[in-house]
């Protein structure tokens, strides 16, 4: 039997399904393990954990272990001294399934199965066609390609985003992110295969769901940078508001308003938007204005 100890930058999608362990608030919080079929992880605050919660006094040095087969999961406690809890109820051993959430210590876990929720809708013929020439557009781009998708949008975009391996994170922190959390702008690393990148377009495009965009910077770096355009103070007040610029209806048209000033700002490192269009078409926006 195998050890997890990968997480989610060093897995690719041609791999079985795996079982995604999502740690939910704290430090940790969004960072995503994942486990292939007959491996299993250890979790605790010891180093030798596929695992490690570090910051969690109230878990013992290998407090659980998750066995996952591709299709089954089974939690057992390692004789920790607090005990586990898997889905609210107290258990030394149980079947996980997926969207379980797992308390060890004063640490929550969410644990989702990769792709398990399959779409509601099959794509038209015409739409197909679509989805294809947007897919083409953005895995021919060479920087690396992120999205920013507004989960509040469709309660199916959180689901897509549990349920894969991507690294993503909510764009707001501390009380407001924790509060939020389910109706928050995400950030998402997108490898041109994935097929998180695949069903946010063939799901998504036409809807308003976020944008596309590329950049050379580290996740963390580019997430940053738009955490900085969140909110907005209006020229003729001290108000502050917040800015939907992800939404492809907000963005489209305010981008070609910019001043060269305004727009060297809200770009950053970032080289390119790929935005939607109402008749579902695709629009780049580049960082440096190409002359007509």
């Amino acid at each position: 039997m195998r050890q997890a100890s990968e997480d989610a930058g060093n897995m690719t999608p041609q791999t079985g399904r795996r079982l995604i362990v999502q740690v939910q608030w704290g430090p940790l919080a969004f960072h995503k393990t994942l486990v292939g079929p007959g491996e299993t992880l250890l979790v605790g605050r010891a180093a030798s954990n596929g695992l490690v919660v570090p910051h969690d006094e109230w878990m013992s040095p290998s407090h659980f272990e998750l066995a996952w087969d591709g299709m089954a999961c089974r939690v057992t406690d390692l004789k920790s001294a607090k005990g586990i809890l898997l889905d609210g109820q107290a258990v030394h051993s149980g079947e996980v399934r997926n969207a379980s959430w797992l308390r060890a210590g004063t640490t929550d876990f969410l644990l989702h199965f990769e792709g398990f929720t399959p779409a509601a809708e099959q794509e038209a013929a015409e739409e197909a066609a679509l989805h294809a020439r947007v897919l083409g557009e953005l895995r021919k781009q060479e920087a690396p390609l992120f999205a920013v998708v507004d989960v509040a949008r469709d309660p199916r975009i959180l689901v897509l985003l549990r349920e894969s391996v991507e690294q993503c994170h909510s764009l707001y922190e501390g009380p407001q992110g924790l509060a939020l959390a389910e109706v928050a702008p995400y950030l998402v690393s997108l490898p041109k295969e994935s097929r998180l990148l695949e069903a946010l377009v063939r799901e998504g495009w036409g809807k308003n769901w976020g944008l596309f965009l590329t950049c050379p910077l580290p996740f963390g770096e580019v997430r940053r940078h738009l955490r900085k355009f969140l909110m907005v103070q209006l020229e003729d007040n001290d108000a502050r508001f917040y800015f939907r610029f992800y939404d492809p209806r907000v963005l489209g048209p305010m981008l070609p308003l910019y001043t060269e000033e305004q727009r060297k700002e809200f770009f950053g490192a970032i080289d390119r938007f790929v935005l939607e269009t109402s008749d579902g078409s695709v629009v780049e926006s580049l960082r440096v204005q190409l002359a007509s």
